[in-house]
């Protein structure tokens, strides 16, 4: 979380961010850009551990809001559904993997299957919910206020400025695929693994930021740190919080309430699919936790309270109060969860 809000406040602050922003609302147009923030999220996703992507993407949603002249939570919702759609849908993420290991499916239907949920879904929750939630034009967060508007020239390339933050990505997926064709307990699958570790990658697309963002530029190192430590103290409180939200979810964990809910509900006569839906939502509720809701039944996002660390994530970075978070962030895992169970319920009817 801390590299990953390194690297957004560098994107801000060498103007990165805004190059994006305004490229893409030059392709595509403000109407469109939501579109944009789906595919962009959704790579993210798949690639890079949720609350990693939601700090290197936050950033980039509130350059693209401010050229576009539109609230920015509009837009955060958009590429959140994309970003948690993904992420709990599509391997290599965690519970997505552990899935196909159970059930030992087949990795190509998976992804095939799992568009097809993930469209209606992402559509549903990030363009059509945002539409109809009311009194969402929130304050930009002290934090993510850029210092100044950039011209032509000082700003990098776009496509610079996308594919640094995208390192992360390309190094995890790269990692990956070849992880599958080497020997395990080898020096290059070690290597490989470490290159591709979520740390280093992040460390590889920071050094690369200051390099490219600030020191091509003719920027100095002193400059480069201020950003890199006003990015730090941006999240600091932020990472006590979720990692209290972290050490309340072990507890809960540690006291087997996921193990409870799910022997109260055997032994009923609703549909299977219903069924795993349910006790996963409820596990997700009591634990706050995907990943685990997942292993234990068959996965569900539903929606998340105070015991989820990304609940915080969501809130403090955005700086919004509880009661707002329920009403957006709350509203948004609760409309990709209910989507997503009407879909794979027409799907059994046809497969």
């Amino acid at each position: 979380m801390g590299f990953g809000a390194v690297l957004g406040k560098l994107m801000v602050d060498s103007g990165a961010a805004q190059r994006i922003a305004s490229t893409l609302i030059e392709r595509f147009g403000a109407k469109y850009v939501q579109w944009a923030l789906i595919i962009i999220g959704a790579v993210f996703g798949i690639s890079v551990f949720y609350e990693v992507a939601f700090m290197i993407l936050a950033p980039l949603v509130i350059s693209i809001a401010v050229e576009a002249k539109t609230p920015f939570m509009k837009l955060a919702i958009t590429m959140v559904a994309a970003t948690t759609l993904s992420h709990s849908i599509f391997p290599p993420q965690a519970g997505p993997t552990a899935l196909v290991d159970a059930y030992n499916a087949d990795m190509g239907m998976v992804y095939i299957l799992g568009m097809i949920v993930f469209i209606p879904s992402v559509i549903i929750a990030g363009i059509i919910l945002p539409r109809f939630m009311k009194h969402i034009d929130y304050p930009i967060p002290p934090l993510l206020q850029k210092r100044k508007n950039f011209t032509d020239s000082e700003m990098p390339s776009f496509g610079l400025s996308l594919f640094v933050p995208l390192i992360p990505a390309i190094l995890i997926s790269i990692s990956t695929i070849l992880s599958l064709f080497i020997t395990e307990d080898t020096i290059l699958h070690e290597i490989v693994s470490f290159i591709g570790s979520v740390e280093i990658s992040l460390i590889i697309a920071i050094i690369t930021a200051i390099v490219m963002f600030g020191l091509r530029k003719g920027k100095d190192m002193d400059t480069m740190m201020k950003s890199f430590e006003t990015g730090l103290k941006g999240v600091a409180t932020i990472i006590f919080i979720v990692g209290a939200g972290g050490a309340f979810k072990e507890i809960i964990l540690e006291a087997h309430v996921g193990d409870y809910i799910a022997d109260i509900m055997k032994g009923n006569n609703i549909s299977p699919l219903i069924m795993a839906w349910l006790i996963t939502a409820l596990i997700r509720i009591a634990t706050g936790q995907g990943v685990v809701s997942a292993i234990t039944a068959a996965g569900s996002n539903i929606i998340t309270h105070v015991n989820d660390a990304s609940f915080w994530l969501f809130k403090e970075y955005f700086n919004i109060s509880i009661k707002d978070t329920f009403k957006t962030w709350g509203a948004l895992l609760l409309t990709t969860s209910v989507t997503g169970l009407m879909v794979v319920l027409i799907l059994d009817l046809f497969i």
